[in-house]
């Protein structure tokens, strides 16, 4: 015959089947915070590589045209001709302004590329960024938590005393007989 409390005895199974869940789902969640480590490391790495990328097409735009400015600078100095007078003030004046208007379009693509081009990319890259944490602070999901405390019902002076009145109705019965 059981003299213990059955209430006491089912709290503390619950309580090492808490034990044991809060322990394994730490376990889960260690694994998956390292990998969430590791994918923020990438993701790093990911923006200084978009960067870098940005930097390096800019530059090449760049190159590029300083090369059409030196180009269009050699080509209007091979039509320039020696005025030698007899020749209207304005002659060339046309060759000149071609220079100008070819000089002002790489300005103005240089300067598109570096302001606004460059912050639409910068933005770009870091909303990818962004993301790259989001789902990754996604994937890892919520920390195991210990959860509420397990609690039995304790018995009454009543169920205490059933035992004991029990057993002394058995030994009257043995008594008796």
């Amino acid at each position: 015959m059981c003299m213990g409390n059955p209430s006491k005895e089912q709290a503390k199974i619950r309580y090492a089947e808490k034990n044991y869940n809060y322990f394994s789902n730490s376990k889960k969640f260690f694994n998956k915070e390292t990998t969430a480590i590791r994918n923020k490391s990438r993701a790093v790495t990911g923006l200084s590589r978009t960067w870098s990328d940005i930097d390096q097409k800019a530059f090449e735009i760049q190159k590029q045209g300083r090369r059409f400015k030196q180009s269009a600078q050699m080509q209007f100095a091979k039509k320039q001709f020696v005025d030698e007078g007899g020749r209207a003030r304005t002659a060339g004046r046309s060759q000149y302004l071609q220079l100008l208007k070819a000089q002002s379009d790489v300005e103005s693509k240089l300067n598109r590329t570096f302001t606004t081009d460059y912050a639409r990319a910068q933005t770009a890259s870091i909303r990818q960024y962004q993301k790259a944490l989001a789902s990754n602070r996604q994937e890892l999901g919520i920390m195991p938590e210990w959860g509420a405390p397990v609690l039995y019902a304790r018995q009454s002076l009543w169920e205490k005393m059933q035992p004991v009145l029990q057993i002394g109705m058995m030994f009257a019965g043995w008594a008796g007989s």
